[in-house]
């Protein structure tokens, strides 16, 4: 009999490895082949849906063009939050907004443009200012608007009216700024003054064993406090009420010079708001048309015949003829090119300054340092105008920004900033060094100080039976681990850091402004302060807004009345350009909404166009972006 041999598993996939034949060159072609015309089926699906989609906003677009003709009323509707610069990519915010879960925004430049063109415009007999679709505004951007609408007033004589159904506290100061006010008979309104409450945690952390690092110089500077406290300290409480008494007064002061009535007369109607309404048999419009806070109680119906005979009517005698902001600035881009060689650029800095490039919303320190640079090697730029809107952030970032807005003067080109709502610790930081600062006295500013901080929970891992142990090679190693008790000598080392960041800090406002180091520091610490404030303690010069800030850069650059205003911003591809503009178009002619009618097919349309639009416009594919900050890293908030 034969002897057996027996083969071990392992042989056996050997054995059968070497046996098989390699695929010859032609199988591989015919392999390849189906997932290449897969990849092009995909890309051609895509793009034809894509040109399926510019065809449906070209005939929504091409079904009107802008007309305007005279005796016609330009309504001012702002929709959403009034930024200084759109949030986001283009292309970001051309999906969400077909998806109908954009936050919509409405840039104060373009609220400017329209209302400083209108004054002149002959064709434009009205102004309506409606505000019953803004979401937020802050005070400083309402005394800009404020300042605008005067002016507009006061070169042409035309009437300004503003039409209402229901306001918040800042959205009546809008309607305010009008000769009359009219609101809806269902109108609801309320005043409620300013206020500053947070939720305040060290107690249901202490609960959990998480234990707060906080290191900060300044004890006014109470970002962080929070996590460190179960209450409002008391230096928080008297920074916070000192500026918001401030910002109240100039709110109230605002009001009553356009009512012709006594802040005094107007605190006692809005303390006495619920005993008004009892004697107004519970109707609010009457209410407070009583307290003579508006002028006219009028439904849709009358509002429109109202209008109608202060311009005329529509062409299909149902309203008043008007055109609104979108379709007027698009007529204005038009009939208004570019004439001047000599430009004043504006680069925006608004949000929190972060480390890196940055979409709009945020401020970074490589992007909007960019943004200077380019400003800066423009032979056709003659002066820089900084507009700021920052409560701080980043140490590093806003450093890098403000060697820009230096080199920016060693070059020989004047830099002015002009402060927004607020510009605050690292929005202060990178202002300081300017030519000359303007800010609105409604601004937020100051805050100047800087705080580190970190949490550890080794308490909270000790309480589910977790430990942490391990060796290193010096007494630093693993320092920085949250699992672990602090060290006390890092603790040492970053106070150390705090406290000279801070010294940096106060050095360099005392060189920009002229002003002994002492002195800064008793108004810094973290403190916060109105323009009105600052200015009186030297930490800005004027009380002004952008176009104050404009008309200061064209002096310094000698180009007064002979230059035209540019805004640097984030280059956008040719495709984001392309969407940008059909969605321009469309939005002065269509309602995007009517797409939402039919939920069948955005879901069909949207998941492959978003797929398409990620690829062509972002080419960014598998490409993930984090943003990783140092827990220890020094704050300018």
């Amino acid at each position: 009999m034969a002897d057996v041999k027996l083969i071990k598993p392992d042989k056996i996939t050997h054995m059968n490895t070497t046996l098989q034949k390699k695929p010859s060159f032609m199988t591989k072609i015919l392999g390849f082949i189906p997932n290449v015309l897969i990849k092009l089926a995909n890309f051609t699906r895509h793009f034809i849906l894509l040109v399926i989609l510019f065809i449906v906003v070209m005939l929504f677009v091409a079904k009107q063009d802008v007309e305007l003709k005279e005796n016609t009323s330009l309504v001012i509707a702002p929709n959403g939050y009034v930024v200084n610069q759109y949030s986001g990519t283009p292309s970001e915010k051309f999906i969400k907004q077909l998806q109908g879960n954009d936050v919509p925004e409405t840039q104060m430049r373009d609220l400017l443009k329209a209302i400083n063109m209108a004054a002149t415009d002959k064709r434009i007999d009205v102004l309506v200012l409606s505000p019953d679709l803004m979401w937020g505004i802050g005070l400083a951007d309402l005394k800009e608007l404020e300042f605008a609408i005067d002016e507009f007033r006061e070169i042409s004589g035309k009437p300004v009216i503003a039409i209402a159904e229901n306001m918040s506290q800042n959205q009546y100061y809008f309607a305010n700024l009008a000769d009359e006010i009219i609101l809806d008979p269902q109108a609801f309104m309320f005043f409620q003054g300013y206020g500053s409450y947070r939720n305040y945690f060290k107690e249901g952390l202490d609960k959990l064993g998480v234990d707060v690092h906080l290191f900060r110089v300044g004890e006014y500077k109470s970002a962080a406090e929070p996590y460190i406290r179960n209450d409002m300290s008391k230096e928080a409480k008297e920074s916070a009420l000192h500026y918001m008494n401030d910002l109240w007064e100039t709110y109230l002061q605002g009001i009553a010079n356009k009512r012709n009535i006594s802040i005094d007369d107007l605190k006692s109607i809005i303390e006495d708001q619920a005993n008004l309404l009892t004697g107004a048999e519970g109707n609010i419009a009457q209410m407070y048309k009583n307290a003579g806070l508006v002028d006219q109680i009028k439904n849709q119906h009358f509002k429109d015949k109202y209008l109608a005979g202060l311009s005329a009517q529509d062409e299909n005698n149902q309203g008043f003829r008007h055109i609104g902001l979108n379709a007027y600035l698009t007529l204005l881009e038009k009939e208004n090119p570019p004439v001047n060689s000599a430009k004043i650029a504006v680069i925006v800095a608004e949000g929190t300054i972060l480390n890196g490039e940055q979409d709009a919303g945020s401020v970074g320190g490589v992007t909007t340092s960019a943004l200077l640079r380019e400003a800066r090697l423009d032979k056709s730029v003659k002066a820089v105008v900084l507009r700021v809107n920052s409560g701080g952030g980043a140490v590093f970032a806003s450093e890098q920004i403000r060697r820009e807005v230096d080199a920016i003067k060693v070059a020989g080109k004047p830099i002015v900033v002009s402060m927004g709502n607020v510009a605050a610790s690292g929005g202060y930081w990178i202002s300081m060094t300017a030519d000359k600062i303007y800010a609105s006295e409604a601004t937020i500013t100051g805050s100047i100080g800087i705080f580190g901080m970190f949490m550890t929970y080794p308490k909270v891992l000790k309480k589910i039976g977790v430990h942490t142990d391990g060796v290193g090679t010096s007494s630093w190693a693993g320092a920085f681990r949250p699992d672990k008790d602090l060290n006390e000598n890092l603790a040492s080392l970053i106070q150390s850091n705090i406290e000279h960041g801070y010294q940096q800090f106060i050095t360099a406002v005392a060189m920009a402004r002229g002003m002994e180091v002492e002195m800064v520091d008793t108004i810094a610490r973290g403190r916060v302060w109105t323009a009105k404030q600052a200015k009186e303690l030297g930490l800005i010069d004027e009380i002004g807004g952008l176009n104050a800030a404009l008309d200061d850069a064209a002096q310094r650059a000698n180009v007064q009345d002979k230059y035209d205003v540019i805004w640097i911003e984030p280059e956008l591809t040719d495709m984001q350009k392309f969407f940008m503009s059909s969605l321009a178009k469309a939005s002065n002619m269509v309602d995007l909404k009517l797409f939402h009618n039919d939920q069948r097919i955005i879901q069909q349309l949207l998941s492959p166009i978003e797929e398409s639009l990620q690829l062509l416009v972002h080419a960014k594919a598998g490409q993930v972006t984090q943003y990783a900050h140092c827990l220890c890293e020094a704050n300018m908030q």
